[in-house]
C-alpha cells in the first residue's frame, strides 16, 4: 500500500488516435505531445504555427530550435 502523504504518480495521458499528426486543442492531447517530444505547449503551439502539425516537421523544428537555443 501506498503511503498517503507521497504524492501519486501521475498517469501517462491517453495516446491520441493520430500520431502523426501533433494537435494541441485538447488538454490531453497537449499533454500526451509535451512528454513525447520533451517540450512545453507553447513550443509546440510555436512548432504547429511555424511547420504545420506534421510530427516529423514538429520534431525537426523542435530539434532546430533546441539547437540554436543552446
Amino acid at each position: 500500500m501506498q503511503d498517503p502523504a507521497l504524492p501519486r504518480p501521475t498517469a501517462a495521458p491517453p495516446t491520441p488516435a493520430d500520431l502523426k499528426h501533433v494537435r494541441c486543442e485538447r488538454a490531453l492531447d497537449a499533454q500526451y505531445w509535451s512528454q513525447r517530444l520533451g517540450a512545453t505547449r507553447q513550443e509546440l503551439e510555436d512548432a504547429i504555427e511555424q511547420v504545420g502539425h506534421n510530427i516529423g516537421a514538429v520534431i525537426a523544428y523542435l530539434d532546430r530550435h533546441r539547437d540554436h537555443a543552446a
